[in-house]
């Protein structure tokens, strides 16, 4: 075993089931929060030179999870909507609750940063001065991004979300 890949298993045994939680959480689905995992940890090895120590571990592999993630989510409403096109059929209804595919569903439509930005308010309960350090972007942004986010799930969902901070 080489130093690279002491490396990657040493980071899978330590941050491996907070990130499988984070993709189960985000997904919504056993099998995909499980690729999703081992396509993190993939790119983990292959950016492993990349990795400058600004951030924690965690943090870096977390921000890897949650991209991926909403990637996923993403591409999977597209490969839904061309099937729809082509089969001319209603979405298949999903075991989650109706407020889990909502959810789900606006995060894949927001840009990439609102959304990110959601996810660590909402799931991981991150202040805004956490999550703008996290980013590298400033408290405010963080509000106004979460302003958006707020605007837009109380339209889709009906719902009034408070912002944490």
């Amino acid at each position: 075993m080489d130093a690279g890949d002491a490396w990657i298993e040493d980071l899978y045994q330590r941050y491996g089931p907070a990130l499988l939680r984070r993709a189960r959480t985000l997904l919504g689905d056993e099998a995909a929060a499980w690729d999703a995992v081992q396509e993190v940890f993939v790119r983990a090895l292959q950016a492993g030179g990349q990795f400058r120590h600004e951030a924690s571990p965690m943090s870096w592999l977390y921000r890897i999870t949650t991209n991926h993630c909403l990637n996923w989510l993403r591409d999977g409403g597209r490969r839904s909507q061309l099937l729809r096109e082509q089969l001319g059929a209603a979405p298949l209804p999903s075991p989650d609750g109706e407020l889990s595919v909502a959810m789900r569903e606006v995060l894949r439509l927001l840009p990439r940063e609102v959304s990110e930005i959601a996810i660590y308010s909402y799931v991981d309960r991150m202040g805004h001065d956490e999550i703008a350090a996290l980013l590298g972007l400033s408290p405010r942004t963080i509000r106004n991004r979460l302003r958006e986010f707020q605007t837009r799930a109380q339209s889709a969902l009906g719902l009034t979300l408070e912002v944490a901070t």
